[in-house]
């Protein structure tokens, strides 16, 4: 969505998506003999604390979850997560990580109460990246998670519930649009609020933390009220305003189960790969970005959750169906009656002005496509790391090395072809590699060797 007042949604969906797993009573089983190499694993990772001696080689033939970040050559397929690091967790007999991107929480069969129909046996945390690789296709994900633990435990899941889930859009606006002051402008359902001043060095963002394909929502029923419990307009809210440096990076609204965050990711990209790529996404996409990134998220837990009620049914949002069926309406009360950002002066109380031009654009997300909605990026592979940080890190060790021994070896066009494998420019690795030997050479106090003449070593 464009806008005459420098405004533009470039993307909405859903981020951080945590869903518990329910069987009918007794149906929760695991294949013979896994129960005892996780127990094994996990009795590893406990002894050394190292995810090292803890690898789950060969999970895919267990839980074959696509891996989104990682496609077959030449291929729109996707590869399946082949390890796992099994860990330890609360509640949970095991704890799988897969990738960084998918948590997965798995009960022991052997043991009650998981398999009564009332225990959630598996609890599955999908990290935002993932969801971004997956191109914020949250009925595609959901549906990969049922075939995966069909093939885990043999008979699907018979109830999926939401325990949390991130809503969010984002979008471009002025630079410097957002300033300290500004968090009073933002009016909610709360009648008292404390506020509470910190300076934060790497952004908001502190954990880690759907559309169909054309739009989150594009699919979306007509919005429906939701009806919430007069405690949320009475109970106290916090709000906080985060820095980094002298500069505005974010505000956080309320706290648990329930609070919002509009923060910068423009701000976040500085130490942020994955946000780095996430606003090339963008740009491909929607072309430059001259202002600056600014995310609106809403966090819901499932006490939240189970508190919003579709008006005329009664029938609270717990369970994914109901959840997505709802959405819009959702995202509707989230930016029109809890949270709203309102323009300045005007009216003697600020909830009697009018929502800025900024949240107008906000509340435009997770609509039907043909009228405001915009769309979600397609999202094509992007990188977790930045890959030439990484290899210029693995060109200084190397450099290091050879001069601590006082190697003569000339690697530069190996370097050169290193960096042309890697996507870059083969005279971009060749000249990293001379600047690495010459610093090198200079924090051991040497000359490199073209540099020695004459009775000077």
């Amino acid at each position: 969505m464009s806008s005459s007042t420098g405004f533009r949604l470039l993307g909405f969906g859903i981020d951080t998506l945590t869903l518990n797993f329910y069987w009918p009573d007794g149906a929760y089983r695991l294949p013979e003999g896994l129960p005892e190499i996780l127990d094994g694993l996990r009795e590893a990772y406990l002894a050394s604390r190292s995810d090292d001696d803890a690898l789950f080689w060969g999970i895919d033939a267990y839980l074959p979850i696509p891996n989104p970040s990682q496609r077959f050559f030449d291929s729109e397929e996707y590869r399946l997560f082949e390890v796992a690091q099994v860990h330890s967790v609360r509640h949970y007999r095991w704890g799988l990580n897969l990738g960084g991107l998918v948590l997965v929480r798995l009960s022991d069969p052997r043991k009650e109460p998981v398999t009564r129909s009332d225990f959630p046996a598996v609890r599955i945390e999908l990290t935002g990246s993932y969801m971004m690789y997956a191109r914020r296709r949250a009925d595609e994900v959901v549906s990969w998670l049922m075939e995966a633990l069909t093939n885990l435990v043999g008979t699907p899941p018979a109830r999926v519930q939401v325990s949390r889930v991130d809503l969010f859009a984002d979008v471009e606006a002025p630079l410097d649009y957002f300033r300290l002051a500004d968090v009073e402008r933002f009016t909610s359902r709360a009648r008292s609020r404390s506020a509470y001043l910190t300076e934060e060095a790497a952004g908001l963002r502190k954990e880690a933390p759907a559309p169909e394909e054309g739009g989150l929502m594009s699919n979306t029923p007509p919005a429906t009220r939701l009806r919430v419990p007069p405690a949320w307009e009475e109970a106290p809210m916090t709000a906080s305003v985060h820095l980094r440096g002298p500069r505005w990076s974010g505000f956080v609204f309320g706290r648990s189960p329930l609070m919002a965050r509009v923060y910068s990711k423009s701000v976040e990209a500085a130490t942020k790969p994955v946000t780095r790529a996430l606003l090339k996404a963008y740009e491909d996409e929607h072309g430059p970005i001259a202002g600056e990134v600014v995310r609106v998220e809403f966090q819901l837990g499932t006490e939240a959750l189970g508190e919003m009620l579709v008006d005329g049914d009664g029938v609270p949002l717990k369970d994914w169906t109901d959840f997505r069926s709802a959405l819009s309406s959702v995202w509707d009360y989230l930016t029109g009656s809890w949270l709203v950002f309102r323009e300045a002066g005007g009216a003697a109380r600020m909830r009697d002005n009018a929502p800025d031009a900024f949240w107008l654009v906000v509340q435009s997300a997770f609509r039907d496509n043909s009228g405001a909605g915009g769309k979600v990026v397609r999202y094509e592979w992007l990188p977790r790391v930045d890959v030439r940080q990484l290899a210029k890190q693995a060109l200084g060790s190397l450099m290091t090395a050879l001069v601590a021994v006082g190697a003569r070896a000339d690697f530069s066009r190996v370097w050169g072809n290193i960096f042309e494998v890697l996507g870059f420019d083969w005279k971009e690795g060749r000249d990293a590699y001379a600047d690495a030997r010459l610093r090198k050479h200079a924090r051991f106090g040497l000359l490199t060797p073209e540099m020695q003449f004459g009775g000077v070593a």
